[in-house]
């Protein structure tokens, strides 16, 4: 019963040094405030998606333009023009069976005794134009509905974006913060880190790599640091000539 008792009073008294915080290791803090470093060189998820929707032509202003453009084509009338040009020539010849006319070469000579010879020509050029306007497109026309499906096409790149970008931050904390110990595993998540920045540097066109934290540019990323070496700077973003 002592004993029990004893054991009881020693967890009392350790209990509140064992639920006290620990103080967060110099380098821990050291390793956050890099990340946060880095973080704040790098583009925001907002400059990224303004950038993955300029380069694909999916801005919301564009696709109202092209559905009001499209309901206004009702004003513009479809305009058809065509020439048509004919040739003709015409013979006509008489022949009188009681009164033939004899040949008289010297005056004008009819090897064929012919009466009348009538010779005509028939020209003809004629050429038209055509208007048609489709006034019912100003009140409905399907190629309006056309660019407005354009902005499913935006929502699922924009959620496409987001999805990556915030992957790729996960890894790159993950690499700063608590980078593995073993090379293999450090290895695959540096080029895991390449993959997400390749992804969203094609979707920006070539904004987000010229921004993005690389590792390989990093100092001690020469192979001289060890395995789980986190010591590296932030690298300098380079400007953005996008705009």
């Amino acid at each position: 019963m002592k004993r029990t008792l004893v054991v009881s009073l020693c967890l009392l008294a350790l209990g509140p040094a064992a639920h006290a915080q620990e103080p967060t290791p110099p380098d821990r803090q050291a390793a956050v405030q890099r990340l946060l470093e880095i973080l704040k060189s790098e583009p925001t998820i907002t400059e990224v998606q303004r950038a993955a929707v300029r380069h694909y032509r999916l801005e919301t202003s564009r696709i109202h333009s092209m559905a009001t453009a499209a309901r206004l084509k009702g004003l513009v009338p479809e305009i058809e023009a065509s020439i048509d040009n004919s040739l003709g020539h015409s013979f006509s010849n008489t022949r009188d069976g009681l009164y033939p006319i004899l040949p008289n070469p010297d005056a004008s000579p009819n090897p064929l005794n012919l009466k009348e010879r009538v010779e005509g020509t028939n020209d003809n050029l004629t050429w038209r134009v055509r208007a048609v306007w489709n006034f019912d497109r100003l009140v409905f026309n399907a190629e309006a509905l056309d660019a407005k499906s354009l902005t499913s096409l935006q929502e699922n790149l924009l959620r496409e974006i987001t999805t990556v970008f915030f992957a790729r931050r996960r890894v790159l904390a993950n690499v700063v913060l608590s980078p593995p110990g073993d090379d293999q595993e450090l290895f695959y998540e540096l080029m895991r880190l390449d993959e997400l920045t390749a992804n969203l540097d094609s979707l920006t066109g070539g904004m987000f790599g010229r921004r993005a934290w690389q590792w390989a540019d990093a100092d001690g990323a020469d192979g001289s640091g060890s395995a789980g070496s986190t010591d590296a700077a932030p690298v300098a973003p380079k400007p953005d000539r996008t705009q």
